[in-house]
């Protein structure tokens, strides 16, 4: 069956150009409170639009909320081969040592001290320097986005202990930036076996949700696979 986007989906599509600095900044803004490119779920948009970064994910410092979005949507759609772009490594700048200082009158007179300057340095910091400190330390206290993510982990046998599996999860993916849920479900899947159910919360900028199931597929003598189900922004 041949499909037809709507104008809607057609519009959003059109807004966002990811070959271009502008598109990327764009849609970065777009995504800061959205986990789709069109509601509230997974659509076309999402699909058409990811096929024009080419399998090519952007710049993770650059456009943080666009690169959640990225990996989310090609997780779901089964994307292959997806490439990260590195930073380019900084050339270390080598420092000009100083000059040596010549000697004089001056400086044999501030040998023995300057009361003014001393008087100034124990009156401490002006207000001005007050503001701009108690400034910069709100700016460090700004809001750290998180995301709920959802995994359904399969076992390979129906006898398998699924809550000795769940521990193992546990204490095996860890990282800074990610925070387990204390509790998982079990669903039936057929022939007796069940799978886990488990949930997270991670820090956009410190987790990514290859992290998350690289960690969980290495336990592959319990782990037969790893799927992500859900992936919503916390408020």
């Amino acid at each position: 069956r041949h499909y037809t986007p709507t104008t809607a989906q057609m519009m959003a599509i059109a807004k966002f150009d990811p070959s271009s600095p502008e598109g990327l900044t764009s849609l970065n803004d777009h995504l800061k409170t959205r986990s789709y490119i069109t509601g509230y779920s997974f659509t076309t948009s999402d699909s058409d639009l990811i096929k024009q970064f080419r399998s090519c994910a952007p710049d993770k410092s650059s456009y943080p909320h666009v690169y959640r979005w990225y990996i989310h949507i090609a997780t779901l759609i089964g994307v292959r081969g997806i490439q990260v772009p590195l930073a380019a490594p900084k050339k270390a700048e080598k420092k000009a040592e100083p000059a040596p200082k010549e000697e004089n009158d001056d400086d044999v007179d501030d040998m023995f001290g300057d009361d003014d300057e001393e008087e100034e340095e124990k009156k401490g910091p002006s207000r001005a320097e007050q503001m701009a400190a108690a400034k910069a330390a709100k700016e460090k206290k700004k809001k750290i986005e998180k995301s709920q993510v959802v995994f359904d982990v399969k076992p390979w046998e129906a006898d398998q202990d699924l809550k000795a599996l769940y521990d193992k999860i546990k204490s095996t993916v860890a990282m800074d930036g990610l925070v387990w849920g204390e509790g998982y479900k079990l669903a039936p899947i057929a022939f007796g076996i069940n799978k886990l159910v488990i949930s997270c919360v991670i820090e956009d900028d410190k987790v990514g949700l290859n992290d998350i199931t690289d960690g969980i597929e290495a336990i592959e003598d319990e782990v037969q696979s790893v799927d992500l189900i859900t992936m919503q922004r916390c408020s």
